[in-house]
């Protein structure tokens, strides 16, 4: 296996004066950066590459894979690193400078605050390469809340050069003097190819049912699959979806009748994204997965689990038998989904951002054209 899984020369062909690495290392953030990437290819005016790493680059290269952008490069590590920190950013320092030495982008973007966007944003500012920021939430008044991302976004909004915010920012607010409010580029993701599920999530964002999703693989979660049809009883405002390899056990038959629950023995990644950012809480037995979900704006708990808590720690580690009542807890003071309004064009404002900071069009506003654009 060699060090890139994409080599340079099997990048597409450089016809465009710009280029910007688009660098994710977790699932949140391909699934805020994969839309971004469809939108720069639609309007053709600047070559964006996908750039798959992080700790485990590999399932970062197939969440690309699976919402329908492939990584254009995948950047390998030499041994896997330590699961602190320091370990993983001194490990994926080192490599991401190579790839911006090797490729020399005109820009780098970056979502989020996680230790790749972190990392990335760092060595690009040492490399004199303007960075974008491309953070959809809201920042808090806590340094340690949560732990490490806000730190990490507070440190690349000192190195950034565009900042591309959900809301509506002024120019010179305390994100940065370049704030420019696009939406959340999530949405622009593949709807569930499952009619039921697309309709599920529709009816969630319209401010329907709370989702409960489930994930159990281990048998010793079944106390868990089993309490889930009480908890259907006690909460009509639920809805719940079972996944993994438990949805087969004989515990999981009382909810295939119940018509406000669905059990399915898997579940593809693209539907998965868009049914855990709908959902009002995550229960799984999986870390990565309960890891990942926080940065698709869900709280997860792990199903006796062995997550070590951080200040500002949204996943919870619990037994077996207290899962439910965490669960109820959750759903009672989380309410109704927050629903944010989206026309679908977050990844092309996005792109036409860029566009104006590398002085392609008069305005960063959508709509706005350059004399030799036809098409934004």
């Amino acid at each position: 296996m060699t060090e890139f899984e994409t080599s340079l020369g099997a990048l597409p062909d450089p016809e465009h004066d710009h280029d910007v690495l688009l660098v994710a290392g977790s699932l949140p953030e391909v699934a805020r950066l994969a839309p971004v990437s469809t939108a720069f290819a639609e309007a053709d005016r600047i070559r964006a590459i996908t750039v798959a790493t992080g700790p485990d680059p590999m399932s970062v290269h197939e969440a690309f894979e699976a919402l329908g952008v492939p990584a254009d490069v995948t950047v390998l590590l030499r041994e896997p690193p330590a699961p602190h920190p320091a370990a993983i950013a001194a490990t994926l320092m080192a490599r991401l400078d190579e790839v911006l030495v090797d490729l020399d982008p005109s820009a780098v973007m970056v979502y989020g605050g996680g230790m790749t966007a972190a990392v990335a944003a760092q060595v690009a500012f040492w490399r004199q390469i303007p960075v974008v920021h491309l953070q959809s939430g809201v920042a808090t008044d806590d340094l340690l809340c949560p732990f490490p991302q806000e730190a990490n976004r507070r440190i690349i909004g000192q190195l950034a050069s565009l900042f591309l915010v959900a809301e509506q920012s002024g120019t010179g607010s305390s994100v940065g003097p370049n704030a420019i409010a696009v939406g959340e580029t999530m949405t622009a993701n593949p709807q569930p190819a499952d009619l039921w599920f697309a309709r599920l999530v529709r009816r969630v964002w319209a401010g329907g049912p709370r989702l409960v999703l489930v994930g159990l693989d281990r048998n010793d979660s079944l106390g868990v699959l089993a309490g889930l049809p009480d908890l259907l009883e006690h909460e009509p405002g639920i809805e719940i979806v079972v996944f993994g390899k438990l949805a087969g056990h004989g515990a999981a038959y009382p909810l295939l009748e119940h018509e406000r629950a669905r059990v399915v023995s898997s579940m593809p990644l693209a539907e998965l994204v868009q049914l855990v950012a709908a959902s009002a809480v995550l229960v799984s037995d999986d870390p990565d997965l309960v890891a990942d979900a926080p940065g698709l704006g869900t709280p997860a708990v792990l199903v006796d689990g062995p997550n070590i808590p951080q200040p500002g720690d949204s996943i919870r580690s619990i037994l077996s038998p207290a899962v439910m009542t965490t669960v109820r807890q959750i759903i009672a003071t989380a309410g109704i989904t927050p629903v944010t309004p989206s026309d679908g064009l977050a990844a092309a404002r996005v792109e036409q951002a860029v566009a104006w900071m590398f002085g392609l069009c008069p305005s960063p506003l959508l709509g706005s054209q350059s004399p030799t654009n036809t098409q934004v």
